[in-house]
């Protein structure tokens, strides 16, 4: 879906420039031995490794290149509040500035502020998946060449991965480890370091290595792998997409793409209704629930396998059967993609 919403925007040829050109993935033993190999050409491109794997800063250039003509972009500032009546929203910025919209689209991620003035505190919406994960660039001196390695420790459901990307100087390190317990705030970078080095401690193949790159990084990040649910993804004329609405999480691999096609859905059916919020909006919902759903049963799935084996865990689902194919398939085509052609461009074209 993710794709065809690409193709639709015209972005094909400049999403694949722009992308890792990931050959597949090996998961490997703490010597480096290949257990098992995944190909990016599996389940013709849906599979463990897509046939289009690009990072979230490279595909986001590609959209705001595309977009940047005719979209006013506004950076290094957050909203600090807003009211909405019947007719608009009146929002108040971080630096002072106050303007009123027709609309306004949250989409600012799993710790959405957005949704927490409007909606209510996170705990209300976040679900711990019991992992976290951790990521970060380091220099490529571990010979890695457009395949992805993986280690895992089943014991401790702890593992380490090294990615290639369209940089062939660096590589993207990638840590997962459970922790039912995660209490690190989510802005605290040095905090996030030391929880990492502490629960990476005595990890085998080649952790220790990926680690002493660990504070020359420029670009870490460590979060809880979680989700967003939500029974509703709007109020008034204020609505969310992406993360802040229905975070899958990392388990489920479609949160970008979940994010795409949301957009596409969102834009189409406000435009289709001529830009009335309650139409729109409802039938944004109508259309992406079971996808999203889906989705996230994925993730949670995906979260389970990954679980500390004990007397006390839930079984590891099993995903060969008949229902797991059927899943995935509604994860992977489960919403249809109208053609909005003919709908109006904007709230002003009324």
């Amino acid at each position: 879906m993710a794709k065809e919403v690409i193709a639709r925007m015209g972005l094909d040829a400049a999403v694949r420039a722009a992308c890792t050109d990931t050959a597949g993935a090996h998961t490997v033993d703490a010597d480096g031995r290949v257990l098992e190999t995944f190909r990016a050409d599996d389940d013709a491109g849906d599979g463990f490794i897509a046939d289009i794997e690009i990072l979230r800063g490279d595909l986001a250039r590609v959209l705001y290149d595309h977009t940047r003509d005719g979209v006013e972009y506004v950076f290094g500032d957050r909203i600090a509040e807003l009211t909405q009546d019947a007719d608009g929203v009146d929002v108040t910025f971080e630096s002072g500035d106050r303007r009123r919209f027709d609309l306004v689209v949250g989409a600012d991620g799993l710790h959405s502020e957005l949704r927490a003035m409007v909606f209510g505190p996170p705990e209300r919406f976040l679900r711990h998946l019991g992992h976290v994960l951790a990521f970060y660039s380091v220099p490529n001196v571990f010979g890695l060449d457009r395949w992805l390695l993986e280690y895992q420790d089943q014991d401790s459901g702890r593992s380490v991965l090294l990615r290639p990307i369209q940089d062939a100087t660096r590589a993207m390190a990638m840590f997962y480890l459970a922790s039912a317990d995660f209490d690190v705030d989510h802005r605290d970078v040095a905090a996030q370091k030391v929880l990492l080095r502490e629960r990476m401690a005595g990890l085998g193949w080649l952790t220790r290595d990926i680690l002493a790159h660990l504070d020359d990084t420029p670009d870490f990040y460590l979060d809880q792998v979680a989700q967003v649910v939500m029974d509703r993804w709007s109020s008034g004329r204020v609505g969310l997409l992406g993360d802040a609405a229905f975070s899958s999480s990392p388990m489920s691999g479609q949160g970008t793409g979940l994010a795409l096609v949301g957009a596409y859905v969102l834009a189409g059916e406000l435009a289709a209704a001529g830009w009335d919020p309650g139409t729109g909006f409802a039938r944004y919902e109508a259309r992406m629930r079971s996808f999203v759903e889906a989705n996230q049963e994925i993730g949670r799935l995906n979260a389970r396998s990954r679980d500390v084996p004990g007397p006390d865990a839930e079984p590891r689902p099993d995903f060969a059967g008949d229902w797991f194919t059927e899943l995935v398939g509604r994860a992977i085509n489960g919403v249809e993609l109208p053609d909005y052609a003919g709908a109006p461009d904007s709230a002003a074209s009324r």
